[in-house]
């Protein structure tokens, strides 16, 4: 018997002989893996209430608790059917079940027909954003997604028809970025017979049947056909999308060498050799802009136009300046070719005294702080990005300061067991280099006690001490209001 049917369960037999696991223990083995099983801010949940995403919620409210890691589930709801604001309904009544806080958002009716892009991707990108943010107001460090085996199969097909390339042939990595994907060894029919089982009553989204989406047909329609012919194998697709990944990593990482890529200092960006770079071959350029946008820290990849428009003037004698969308810019200077979001401006060091309790604002970032006392509340148990509660050694009427960052700023952040930079802990939390310096630092009796919608410090979690101290960061009202 190999490793995987111990995983994944032996479907071929009987279920009476040979029941399914539920996927807690290969849940558990892929965050182990990865050395993502120590303590610190968690995971946070793409939960849609379907049977994949909640068995990835159950398995993990069972497993990273155990470890330190808390876990979070967020549900957006994209208003694109009549049923949205039931399977929304059932993704709260489950999260509830499974004790796990949820984090919710419904769109406007509308909203996401109004963007330029395709429906499926405007959805996805607007998910996303929303994940983000979601995770940052939960101080989470990973964004967890329920694709499984059968996703994997079918994005491979799906790539293979609209003729990807390399990169796209490697279909879904188990980490990209801040996103984990758990259950990509198990398949479909594991999670929805793990679900059944548990007895939990999932949500059913009646956009998995629409034809008119490429997905959709090549799930129900050129998958079964694939799989009656005889020498078909979903293994081979599997093996051939992990083996593109495998290239297109090394082939990034060569081209990173000789192209001499490095990570700017003081803005979000990258940078690299201009001649190297021109000197590539046509066919590797791709791959270059792309370890070079992964390095600056971009999201996505440059559209087309753009990319025709940098290969045009690389080939005539005009200066290197476009857009290369959602903010970014290629340039070049120095003999460097750079990709870089410009910096809005660049904010002074700034540090402020407050008595305790007290408001106070700060205009170097258009803010107000407020400190003041507070019962215990449901809501300090969940965190939000722009207040916090702790347990803080302060009586009436001392003083805390409120600074930015500073060189060699350290802390012990919420569930961790041991001081880490504060750099790293914002880089680790994705936050944007513009923004590292606006945030207004909460520091008391010499510790930095709240770092506004990262983390707080582990000491003063509330219920270390008798009195609870809430900090709030508000917009600074303007003439007008």
């Amino acid at each position: 018997m190999t490793r995987d049917a111990l995983i994944l369960g032996i479907a071929h037999l009987p279920r009476e002989r040979r029941p399914i696991p539920f996927p807690a223990e290969p849940v558990e083995d892929f965050l182990r893996r990865h050395g993502l099983l120590r303590p610190g801010g968690g995971l946070l949940v793409a939960f849609s209430g379907g049977p994949d995403s909640t068995a990835l919620l159950w398995a993990l409210s069972r497993v990273a608790p155990a470890h330190g890691l808390p876990v979070f589930a967020a549900h957006l709801d994209h208003a694109l059917d009549s049923g949205s604001a039931a399977r929304a309904a059932r993704a709260r009544a489950l999260a509830r079940e499974l004790a796990v806080p949820l984090v919710e958002e419904r769109l406007a009716g509308g909203e996401l027909a109004r963007g330029h892009a395709g429906l499926e991707a405007a959805a996805r990108r607007r998910r996303y954003r929303f994940l983000r943010r979601a995770k940052a107001e939960c101080g989470a460090d990973w964004i967890a997604v329920g694709h499984h085996r059968d996703d994997q199969i079918e994005t491979v097909l799906l790539r293979l028809l609209f003729g990807s390339g390399l990169t796209g042939l490697g279909a879904m990595a188990p980490i990209a970025a801040d996103v984990v994907r758990p259950l990509l060894d198990l398949s479909r029919d594991d999670l929805r017979h793990a679900v059944r089982r548990l007895g939990l009553e999932t949500a059913t989204d009646p956009g998995n049947e629409d034809r008119s989406r490429a997905r959709n047909r090549v799930r129900h329609e050129l998958l079964p056909a694939l799989r009656g012919a005889p020498d078909f194998s979903t293994d081979v697709l599997l093996a051939a999308a992990a083996a593109a990944r495998g290239a297109t990593a090394r082939l990034r990482g060569e081209l990173a060498r000789r192209l001499r890529l490095r990570r700017l200092e003081r803005a979000a960006g990258a940078e690299i050799e201009l001649d190297a770079f021109r000197a590539l071959p046509v066919e590797l350029r791709p791959f270059a802009l792309d370890a070079l946008r992964r390095a600056a820290g971009a999201e996505y990849a440059a559209p087309a136009a753009a990319r025709g428009d940098l290969e045009r003037r690389l080939a005539s004698s005009e200066g290197i300046g476009c857009d290369c969308g959602d903010g970014w810019r290629w340039s070049a200077a120095g003999g460097r070719l750079r990709l870089a979001r410009p910096r809005a401006r660049e904010v002074p060091e700034f540090s402020y005294t407050l008595r305790a309790p007290g408001e106070l604002s700060i205009p170097e970032v258009g803010s107000r702080f407020r400190l003041s006392e507070a019962e215990p509340a449901p809501w300090m148990f969940r965190g939000s990005t722009n207040r916090a509660a702790m347990s803080l050694p302060l009586e009436a009427g001392q003083k805390v300061l409120i600074r930015n960052r500073r060189p060699g700023d350290r802390m012990r952040p919420l569930g961790c067991s041991y001081r880490r930079k504060l750099k790293d802990l914002l880089i680790d939390r994705r936050l944007e280099r513009d923004r590292r310096d606006e945030l207004p630092l909460l520091v008391v009796a010499g510790k930095i006690a709240w770092v506004p919608g990262v983390t707080i410090e582990d000491q003063f979690r509330v219920g270390n001490g008798p009195r609870t101290w809430v900090a709030e960061l508000r917009p600074q009202p303007t003439a007008e209001q």
